[in-house]
């Protein structure tokens, strides 16, 4: 397919059906096709592709990126997707010749094979990416042993690979390395390519550093909530958002994604799948949150068929693309209340969940209230518990200070 020949009409709605059946996850496939959408939009009343226009648009990011008005991280994003659609447009594939983050390292047909089957078993979308750049790694390494048959290597070289990585990666790629490494080996002895599965040898835990952000106090949020003007358009479609997040501790990928048919009036129920974990949360539809979604939905929100709640204001009054717009949402609230800037959507989810171990609630039904998969997720909230953790702090009882000056 020639580029000057492909009609622009359809194509982002062509390129979505191709980002899915790929296997990419809901937000991901958002941000892809907003990025796509800049290119595709700047054709404005042309028919087909151009890509003269496009080759222009290239000369203005990088002199922007010469510049220094746009960041290399982003140069390099915006490049890469715009290269992903050409490739699309050319052969109809999403999947990029040059190598995908992680596969840099050339392996054999035989270890592709076996990372292909690796990743088509049950795992999650969001993990799909690391799971490959650990698995190249370790092949790549074997292979660059001398070792290409996998049968041929064990526990000695397991051991090997780690203290390698040890010695050059961060904790938090370590952490990534034996979880992965360990679930490659669970597929290799299930399909019968290694005699153990060496579990106990991959046994051990790598903490990951996390950070702990500060916690948005309930008198903030208060504030904010009451700075926005529910008058407006735009204030009824952000005051929903925020109660969305406040009260009921939504993520801004699953604010984006939620549907009109998502809400139960009559049952007083939220029911959704989460974008992060796939599962499906059941969250009760308070009156509060209720009033500000019907308040939206009612006298602010465009005449649309689109299935989504949260949609553009200004034409086309398609769905928002991108979680990074309730986080633009939620800064520009921050503005009018007068507090600290931030994008931080999820400043809400924290401050509910904080708030909920602080009122005694048991991290489980934290978790299981919030849609969590896992406990650990719950950990950094009570990391915000001041109360309660100092209750844990131990005494100095029984602890002489040194008389001595420090002198033997």
């Amino acid at each position: 397919m020639q580029e000057k020949h492909t009609p622009i009409a359809g194509l982002l709605e062509k390129y979505e059906s191709a980002l899915s059946a790929y296997g990419l996850g809901y937000s991901t496939r958002l941000n892809m096709l907003r990025r796509a959408a800049i290119v595709v939009n700047r054709h404005q009343n042309a028919e087909y592709i151009d890509p003269k226009i496009i080759a222009e648009y290239f000369r203005e990011l990088e002199k922007r990126y010469s510049e220094g008005t746009v960041s290399r991280v982003h140069y390099q994003t915006i490049r890469r997707e715009t290269q992903r659609l050409l490739c699309f447009i050319e052969t109809g594939n999403i999947k990029l010749p040059n190598p995908e983050a992680g596969c840099r390292e050339s392996i054999t047909s035989a270890y592709t094979e076996i990372v292909e089957g690796f990743l088509a078993g049950d795992m999650h979308h969001n993990t799909r990416g690391d799971a490959r750049w650990v698995a190249h790694k370790y092949f790549a390494w074997l292979a660059e042993h001398g070792i290409k048959d996998i049968q041929d290597a064990g526990a000695l070289e397991i051991q090997k690979f780690l203290l390698d990585c040890a010695g050059k990666m961060s904790q938090n790629s370590m952490h990534n390395v034996r979880l992965y490494v360990a679930k490659l080996y669970k597929y290799l002895y299930k399909i019968g390519q290694s005699d153990s599965s060496y579990q106990e040898l991959l046994s051990f835990k790598v903490n990951r550093e996390t950070k702990i952000y500060p916690l948005l106090p309930r008198a903030d949020i208060a504030k904010l909530l009451d700075a926005i003007d529910r008058e407006s358009a735009w204030g009824k479609r952000a005051y929903a958002m925020m109660m969305l997040g406040t009260v009921l501790g939504l993520r801004a990928c699953d604010v984006i994604a939620l549907e009109l048919g998502s809400i139960d009036w009559v049952r007083g129920e939220i029911k959704f799948i989460q974008s992060k974990t796939d599962k499906t949360a059941v969250l009760p539809l308070t009156t509060d949150v209720g009033e500000a979604l019907k308040d939206y939905i009612l006298n602010a929100r465009p005449d649309t068929n689109a299935k989504q709640i949260f949609v553009r204001l200004k034409p086309p009054f398609t769905p928002l693309l991108s979680a990074v717009t309730v986080g633009e949402v939620y800064r520009d609230c921050c503005k009018k209340a007068g507090l600290p800037v931030s994008k931080r959507f999820h400043n809400l989810r924290r401050s509910l969940a904080t708030a909920m171990v602080a009122g005694g609630v048991t991290v489980y039904d934290v978790a299981q209230g919030l849609g969590d998969a896992d406990i650990e997720s719950v950990k950094p909230y009570i990391a915000m518990d001041i109360k309660h953790l100092k209750m844990c702090a131990l005494p100095f009882d029984g602890i002489a200070p040194d008389q001595t000056g420090g002198e033997s």
